[in-house]
């Protein structure tokens, strides 16, 4: 036990920032606050808290994930309406705090379920209305919910404990959204949130982890609201509306969706402002609710015009390496037969049989609309073929277009595609940062960093910044990340110069050589004349020529039907 609070000790020291010393100077200095200000004055503050960790819970789903949320105020409602009854029922404050916070996440993962492969227009619009429905519920089931005359909470905290009740659930939040956003979860969220399509082909359960995220801000904001309504004394369901869900956003967006410390910030800075619309809205003889509106709707026009990125950026991102050693390469094969894929009437496959052994590269080759994609996508498992079967091992596949997520080191990139190999990657073993999920995580950096060495990447900087060739070398560095046995590669080649692409064989070269079964679709013919063991050539959905290089250049039917008088 000492060795292991010793290794968390450690880790704290080595990932201090100064940032963090800031953080936890205002976080001390808040907590005497309730010695200096009055209870009017308190439990107006404790309130405002228990708003920022629902917005901390929001710009999770906002800023990790990527999901424009616009039910936030209705996961809060849901907390309040839920832990009302429980304290009616006689239940203690503790009780009210974890209903709340379940029924706030199960609310939030069905919504989360429903909407989360919509794309984040959709996702918006559809969270929109599930505000509304539930604002409209919250005021019309009056049998149980209360009505229009809410839901009386008599006795509880005094004002003094509820500020520090907030204060501390506050911090939590802080904490849980930085151990999710750094978790393996959470950078499988920033990668499908940078390009699906990628995060895809990596094995990343996109729709899976999205709905655990709106789950996840679903509980801040059940939990949050469970106690704001014991604050209040009153469950008022006018106070959970569309305008609540509109105004968290608003103040995730001007805070910094990518950062736990923007949404108090945003709450902070709102709040000033709304003293502002006050004394405006008095001086123009216009209510206050009018004003707030106003001065919510104005403030989110800025920021979407402005391009406003919020005031809080995130920090560095920092892991510690663990012994990392040497894992030998998977074997597998990959056989089809009789693969037949037709779009209408058009036939794009037609009766194609592809064998990739282990410790050899396959090429499939053939022009522009042979069938070379379509067959990719069927072997890959992302599209259902009509006929045939197939016969592999696990795959992983690169796309043809240079697929990496942007602003993600290419160390988070294989930190991802090796997520599916961890076997300690759940949500509370990254909450608690267990001492096995930390040794863990400092063991698949450590092989991150020697994979990157050994393709020769840079490890450190986003990968949007890398150059194309590195962009490249790191897909491929990233499927092999993933453990799979067998690589699907498509178009290694494209858009590289000549010495980038002898650079890129050559990568292909020795994956061929651990034992690796891979299947490269290219059009650099000199490429694969220099690299593939066997050819398979398509013409018109159908396979015309299939064996070693030499002998598929020297096929009549392929000179005439696809190479013309090139030499392959």
């Amino acid at each position: 036990m000492r060795a292991e609070l010793g290794g968390a000790a450690r880790d704290v020291r080595a990932s201090w920032r100064p940032r963090a010393s800031w953080t936890a100077a205002a976080f001390a200095l808040a907590a005497v606050g309730p010695l200096v200000l009055g209870d009017a004055r308190t439990a107006d503050i404790a309130d405002g808290l228990y708003l920022a960790c629902a917005a901390i819970g929001l710009a999770f789903a906002v800023g990790v994930a990527g999901l424009p949320s616009l039910a936030q105020g209705a996961f809060v409602g849901v907390g309040a309406v839920t832990a009302a009854h429980v304290l009616a029922a006689g239940w203690p404050t503790a009780a009210a705090a974890l209903a709340g916070a379940v029924a706030g996440g199960l609310a939030g993962a069905l919504v989360g379920l429903a909407f989360a492969r919509l794309p984040p227009a959709g996702f918006a619009a559809a969270t929109w209305i599930v505000s509304w429905l539930v604002a409209f519920a919250l005021q019309s089931i009056t049998w149980f919910l209360g009505g229009s005359q809410g839901l009386v909470v008599t006795g509880g905290p005094s004002a003094a404990q509820h500020y520090a009740l907030a204060l501390v659930l506050t911090g939590l939040a802080a904490l849980a959204y930085l151990a999710l956003a750094r978790s393996p979860i959470g950078l499988q969220l920033a990668a499908a949130r940078e390009r699906e399509p990628a995060a895809l082909a990596l094995g990343v359960p996109v729709l899976r982890i999205r709905a655990l995220a709106v789950a996840a801000s679903g509980v801040a904001g059940g939990v949050a609201g469970a106690l704001a309504v014991q604050l209040a004394g009153i469950g008022d369901p006018s106070q959970y509306g569309p305008f609540l869900s509109f105004r968290l956003f608003v103040v995730v967006l001007i805070g910094g969706a990518l950062s736990p410390l923007g949404p108090p910030l945003g709450v902070l800075v709102l709040g000033v402002l709304s003293l502002l619309a006050d004394l405006v809205g008095r001086l123009e003889n216009v209510a206050a609710s009018r004003a707030h509106t106003l001065l919510t709707a104005v403030m989110l026009l800025g920021v979407v015009s402005l391009g406003w990125e919020g005031i809080v950026r995130p920090s560095a991102r920092r892991r510690r390496d663990g012994h990392a050693a040497t894992r030998p390469a998977p074997q597998g094969s990959l056989t089809a037969t009789g693969l037949a894929k037709s779009f209408e009437t058009v036939a794009a496959v037609d009766d194609v049989t592809v064998a990739v052994a282990p410790g050899a590269i396959t090429a499939l080759v053939g022009p522009n609309g042979s069938g070379k994609t379509t067959v990719l996508r069927l072997l890959a498992g992302t599209v259902e073929p009509d006929a045939g079967r197939i016969e592999s091992a696990p795959v992983a596949r690169t796309l043809q277009a240079t697929a990496i997520f942007p602003t993600l080191t290419p160390l988070e990139h294989l930190l991802v595609a090796s997520s599916a190999r961890r076997s300690r990657a759940g949500v509370l073993r990254s909450l608690f940062a267990t001492p096995q999920t930390r040794e863990e995580d400092a063991r698949f950096t450590g092989e991150a960093r020697q994979l990157l060495e050994r393709f020769g990447i840079p490890r450190d900087v986003p990968a949007g910044e890398l150059p194309v060739s590195d962009q490249r070398a790191l897909m491929l560095a990233c499927a092999y990340a993933t453990g799979a046995p067998v690589l699907l590669v498509d178009e290694p080649s494209a858009g590289a110069s000549a010495a980038e692409a002898t650079r890129l064989g050559e990568l292909l070269r020795t994956l061929r050589d651990e034992g690796l079964a891979v299947l490269v679709v290219e059009h650099n013919l000199g490429l694969v004349r220099r690299l593939a063991d066997r050819v398979i050539v398509l013409d018109a959905g159908r396979v015309i020529a299939d064996g070693p290089p030499d002998a598929v250049a020297a096929d009549e039917r392929v000179r005439i039907a696809y190479l013309g008088n090139q030499a392959l």
